[in-house]
């Protein structure tokens, strides 16, 4: 933006200086360099726009996929729900959504940096200048980067068909699934490391040495930290402490209040905590929390994780923030505190009401039937939960089995099922499964 501006300072004060030799000026020293920094001004807003919409739209586009924010991935690697959301089913889910934010940020952006914006424009020369600039940097498209582009665009094909397709031809005779994602992601970072380069005769398309010195091993540790702290709410027992107390009062809150207080609480959280730190603790604790509550824990824990992207306040709250942030820094002017804060503020908002009802909608259409526990989540947590062959009416479903919530305060003797009667753990031990 910097060739940009003093282009459109030169043409705007060459226009003023030809007006005061016509008469047309009043100053003719002074004139000329105010319409110039006037002009430099509105290219600088109108950088300002792009950067802030460029990181904008990267936290709105990382909802879309599991591999597109570390909040989705520790979301699928929760022991809870891990055998329940696939990148297919998760891109069916959050695809939507990602799309929806990212015209929200755009319209925000466009009323606050573009509508009534005006300037004589940027010329083709210069245009034409920074191109050439980029293609002496980077280089031209080379058929190395078009095979790479191939191989991500089918991973991803496969990866959102695979719970549709192939997936259920390979499978053990006991019925396991032999290709999962896990398998999708390695196979095409395996053919990168086997095709040929044409750019580099003799060698692949991706050797151990660029890995080694490109990769972010870091990021790596990132994600295992992350993981780690989440087993240890799980299995210390304070996420189910925790959630004990959150879970006591879902069932007095309607069903979009409830996920419109998740949503904000984890949305303010990401602003000044990290998103991945946030998902990490809050994940844990609402897993717990449904189960207490006897609801499906998926209607909690999705849109909190779609919330954890919503961190648009700060410079610091996501790491698109922090690199646009740094970009930023070579321009004439960096970008400033309030200039994310005042459009954040807004977007934040509209994003936790919009976010909060295309989250339930979503859920509802491709993961969750209706919001009783179901029995894998109550199997997920033995020492919590027991699922019990009695009969009752659960949400107004007569059913054949339920959950059974163990009382702590008798030492587990009883448990508590849906309508609130009591039954003695012991007469629910043995009990086949119907």
């Amino acid at each position: 933006m910097n060739a940009a501006e003093d282009q459109v300072r030169a043409a705007a004060e060459d226009s003023q200086q030809q007006a005061s030799e016509e008469g047309a000026a009043g100053d003719a020293q002074e004139g000329p360099s105010a319409e110039g920094e006037r002009e430099a001004q509105r290219v600088q807003k109108l950088a300002d726009g792009i950067l802030i919409g460029i990181a904008y739209s990267a936290s709105a586009g990382g909802i879309a996929t599991i591999t597109g924010a570390i909040p989705n991935y520790i979301l699928a690697a929760e022991t809870m729900v891990k055998d329940y959301i696939t990148w297919g089913n998760w891109f069916l889910f959050a695809a939507p959504i990602s799309i929806v934010t990212g015209l929200l940020a755009y319209t925000v952006l466009y009323v606050r940096y573009v509508r009534r914006l005006s300037f004589s424009g940027i010329s083709r020369q210069v245009l034409e200048q920074e191109y050439e600039e980029l293609i002496s940097e980077v280089g031209p498209l080379s058929r190395d980067e078009i095979i790479v582009g191939a191989l991500q665009v089918l991973q991803v094909v496969l990866l959102i068909i695979r719970g549709f397709s192939f997936s259920k031809w390979f499978v053990t005779p006991a019925g396991e699934e032999l290709v999962n994602d896990a398998t999708l992601a390695l196979v095409p970072a395996i053919l990168l490391f086997i095709i040929p380069s044409q750019v580099r005769p003799g060698q692949a398309l991706l050797t151990w040495p660029v890995v080694h010195e490109k990769f972010d091993f870091g990021l790596l540790l990132l994600i295992g930290g992350s993981i780690a702290i989440n087993y240890g709410f799980t299995n210390s027992g304070l996420s189910v402490a925790l959630g004990e107390a959150v879970g006591s009062l879902i069932p007095r809150v309607h069903p979009f209040t409830l996920n419109l207080v998740v949503v904000l609480s984890v949305t303010m959280c990401s602003q000044v905590l990290s998103s991945i730190s946030t998902a990490s603790t809050m994940l844990p604790v609402l897993a717990a929390a449904s189960v207490d509550a006897m609801v499906n824990p998926l209607t909690l824990m999705l849109p909190a994780t779609i919330a954890t992207s919503f961190a648009f306040l700060l410079p610091t709250a996501t790491p698109p923030n922090v690199v646009v942030l740094a970009k930023s820094q070579e321009l004439g002017r960096s970008l400033r505190f309030r200039d994310f804060f005042t459009n954040g503020l807004v977007l934040m908002f509209v994003c936790v009401v919009v976010g909060a009802a295309l989250s339930a909608g979503m859920a509802r259409l491709v993961f969750v039937d209706d919001d009783t526990l179901p029995q894998w989540a109550c199997e997920a947590l033995p020492a919590r939960c027991l699922w019990v062959n009695v009969e009752g009416i659960v949400r107004g479903v007569a059913v054949s089995s339920q959950a059974c919530i163990v009382d702590l305060a008798t030492s587990g003797e009883t448990c508590r099922l849906w309508n609130g009667d009591l039954v003695l753990t012991s007469m629910t031990m043995g009990v086949p499964e119907m």
